[in-house]
């Protein structure tokens, strides 16, 4: 799912999928109409669960990767270029 809503950030998806879950479920509190609801209701709470998941986890955890990467191959080259010297 990390791919399919490139148009907005993750925050901003997390935002809406909360938004849309509460309003979901107010329209199951004040309607008749409650059960048609409950499917958009599971489906909302699994979009909420996995955008804040990304929010707080995924996308820190990418940006650690992204930077032990760099300072890795910062590392190799200092080591090639030591080598290159001696």
């Amino acid at each position: 799912m990390l791919t399919r809503y490139m148009g907005m950030t993750a925050r901003s998806q997390s935002y809406l999928f909360t938004f849309g879950l509460a309003l979901t479920l107010l329209g199951m509190v004040l309607t008749d109409m409650w059960l048609p609801m409950v499917a958009g209701a599971i489906i909302l709470t699994g979009l909420t669960v996995e955008a804040w998941i990304r929010v707080a986890h995924i996308i820190p955890l990418h940006n650690e990767v992204r930077s032990m990467k760099k300072q890795l191959n910062k590392l190799q080259s200092e080591v090639h270029r030591i080598d290159f010297d001696e």
